[in-house]
């Protein structure tokens, strides 16, 4: 089961540049649960579960620190979630919801049920609910546009690329971006300066050629594109460059146009990654239970296990820097589900926070 929540349905940085003095919240993605958890790591508890919408993962932090904004891999929809309030305030869809199945015939409940006016397919498909829970285009992956006042998403299915406006919550651009080879999916967006980076897979399991895609923001043109490893994951920006992660052959690939892309090993499973400054980088390997320190000036490598006395904490999906830029709070997500306090000094787990299982994504807002 959990290869169905995760794999490919992978996922900017998922830290916060929350100032270091500022007493702060983590959220975290509970895709399980249709949840995002607000913890403080002070009391070691979670405090709030917010209701977002079917399967949360990805999640990106607006520049202003006051907006959190989550991706709906179940309901084709963002949820805009207020770090002020902790209340979702508001949804929009990444997709059109379809007036017909792909058979030809009509869809007669989206007529009657008023679906098109809809924000999110979470309102009728919901536990309890219309069937089938999950539905639409997957949407997977989310990056702020230059002026960050539209984001980019994109789909595992027919590779679409979309563009929201975020002052009228509504897509004002959409594209299904051509197919590299079999690699047909678009797995994950993120920006770099004024270009998109977008990793293209093919559809899974698979251990066929994926690529990724450098696009002008502005026209999206193609400008540069190159092999990665099997099941790129997620697409970490650098200042010039992009890390991607090859969740399947265990490698994170150095991107940039023009460029040979450069390839480290780590161990199995790669999956989120996060800078923690001066050119290093955590990876986190979900099928290793572990992570990596990786030295991206030397190509040298350190890892770790997740673990505290004979307590294991498995398969790691992503992580957030803590304001002091001392810990990494990392999300361990099997079915027994952990937020692990990650001690960046000493490397090593300094504390471990229930939280839900099949839990993905984790961000870091000023506590208000």
């Amino acid at each position: 089961m959990q290869r169905v929540f995760f794999l490919g349905l992978l996922l900017l940085m998922a830290c916060s540049s929350v100032p270091p003095s500022s007493p702060h919240y983590v959220l975290v993605s509970q895709a399980g649960s249709s949840t995002v958890a607000v913890i403080d790591p002070v009391q070691g508890r979670t405090v709030k579960r917010i209701t977002v919408g079917g399967l949360p993962h990805r999640m990106v932090v607006g520049p202003d620190r006051n907006k959190v904004y989550v991706v709906l891999v179940g309901s084709q929809a963002v949820a805009e979630v207020d770090a002020r309030t902790l209340e979702v305030s508001r949804t929009f869809l990444t997709a059109p919801v379809p007036e017909r199945r792909d058979d030809g015939t009509p869809i007669q409940a989206h007529f009657d049920q008023d679906a098109f006016s809809r924000t999110s397919c979470f309102d009728c498909h919901n536990p309890g609910g219309a069937k089938p829970f999950i539905v639409g285009l997957r949407p997977v992956g989310i990056a702020f546009s230059s002026d960050f006042g539209k984001l980019y998403i994109s789909h595992i299915r027919q590779g679409r690329l979309s563009e929201i406006d975020l002052a009228s919550g509504q897509v004002v651009r959409a594209q299904n971006l051509p197919p590299s080879g079999s690699a047909n999916e678009a797995a994950d967006v993120a920006r770099v300066k004024a270009k998109l980076v977008v990793a293209m897979r093919p559809r899974q399991p698979s251990t066929e050629a994926s690529a990724v895609r450098w696009l002008d923001e502005q026209t999206w043109q193609t400008l540069a594109e190159a092999p990665t490893g099997s099941d790129p994951a997620f697409v970490l920006p650098l200042e010039e460059s992009a890390l991607v992660s090859n969740f399947e052959s265990n490698t994170l690939s150095l991107h940039a146009p023009g460029a040979n892309p450069k390839s480290f090993t780590v161990t199995p499973g790669p999956l989120g990654m996060l800078a923690i400054g001066n050119g290093k980088i955590l990876s986190l390997n979900y099928y290793s239970n572990a992570v990596s320190w990786l030295d991206m000036d030397t190509g040298q490598r350190q890892d770790y296990r997740l673990e505290q006395g004979d307590k294991r904490f498995v398969n790691p999906t992503h992580a957030a820097l803590s304001p002091d830029a001392r810990r990494a709070y990392i999300v361990s997500s099997g079915t027994e589900g952990h937020l692990v306090v990650f001690d960046l000094e000493h490397k090593h787990v300094a504390q471990a926070i229930p939280i839900d299982g099949l839990s993905f994504d984790v961000v870091v807002v000023r506590r208000k």
